[in-house]
């Protein structure tokens, strides 16, 4: 049996998992996995996870009791978005920007996107290999 590699352009997987400190590994093993799909580098691996990591740190207070974590990856040779996101407990609840946190977020990222939308705050992050950036 052959095996075949395809490029991971446009290819989408999605999880959930309780929205709990002990399930965020889960996402952070899930974006390392997927990145390396993308073929970024053991660094940009590493500054996903820790993006990944950052953004449920931010949301987990705001979550809805029980809550989940809804993670959306979208894969493309050279980057990964993640798109994490949970339901609010207060529709009009916003993330502190200016923060240690955030700032981490932002450095770790090569962009980084806040929404807040019918009760459900999400953070995305991409991280892009810099080679694809030029």
């Amino acid at each position: 049996m052959t095996e075949t590699t395809t490029r991971p352009d446009g290819d989408v997987v999605q999880i959930a998992v309780p929205a709990d400190t002990g399930y965020v590994a889960t996402l952070r093993l899930t974006a390392a996995s997927l990145a390396a799909r993308c073929d970024l580098t053991i660094d940009d691996i590493e500054d996903l996870r820790l993006a990944v990591d950052e953004a449920c740190s931010l949301l987990l207070p705001h979550s809805a009791s029980p809550g989940v974590f809804s993670a959306r990856f979208v894969l493309a040779a050279g980057e990964l978005s993640v798109a994490v996101s949970i339901a609010c407990a207060d529709a009009e609840v916003h993330l502190d920007r200016e923060g240690f946190a955030w700032t981490v977020l932002a450095a770790l990222a090569s962009s980084v996107a806040v929404d807040n939308e019918n009760g459900r705050l999400a953070v995305t992050v991409t991280k892009r290999r810099e080679a694809a950036q030029r």
